[in-house]
């Protein structure tokens, strides 16, 4: 019986922690996108959708991108020491400024969700979190595809 290994078995909980966490992160910005599109276009509820999308990006988004960010750094510390190729560093460029789009994005709903949902921080979160949902199915093509190796 012949048994093909893709790779070592040391390796599968650091990329089970990654893929877990890349997992969450895509479907609460989706989650996040989907609220604050919502809260920009309807009015009827939009404190409640405003505060719906800060606490997804509180309790889902934040943690999923540590638990993403850790885990692939542990499987690229495992599998890359010396190098990373192309399309690992197409997942380091869209997570480290995605922090800090995450950040804005969290100060963006906590000031949307204090004012009722109305107003240009609403405005803002229907448009910057769609960018970043973009950013991350790049990556996420990036990841599966691995163009040019």
């Amino acid at each position: 019986m012949i048994v093909f290994f893709l790779r070592p078995h040391s390796w599968d909980f650091p990329l089970f922690l990654h893929v877990l966490g890349a997992v969450l992160l895509f479907g609460g910005t989706l989650t996040v996108t989907v609220l604050a599109t919502a809260t920009w276009r309807g009015r009827d509820q939009a404190q409640l959708l405003s505060r719906l999308a800060f606490r997804m990006l509180v309790v889902v988004v934040l943690p999923a991108w540590i638990l993403m960010r850790a885990g692939a750094q542990w499987i690229v510390d495992k599998e890359y020491p010396h190098t990373t190729p192309g399309w690992v560093d197409v997942g380091f460029i869209v997570s480290e400024p995605g922090l800090v789009l995450l950040i804005a994005l969290g100060v963006l709903a906590w000031a949307s969700s204090r004012r009722g949902g109305v107003g240009r921080t609403a405005a803002a979160m229907a448009v910057l979190a769609p960018v970043y949902l973009l950013a991350l199915a790049v990556a996420w093509f990036a990841m599966s595809a691995k163009p040019g190796s």
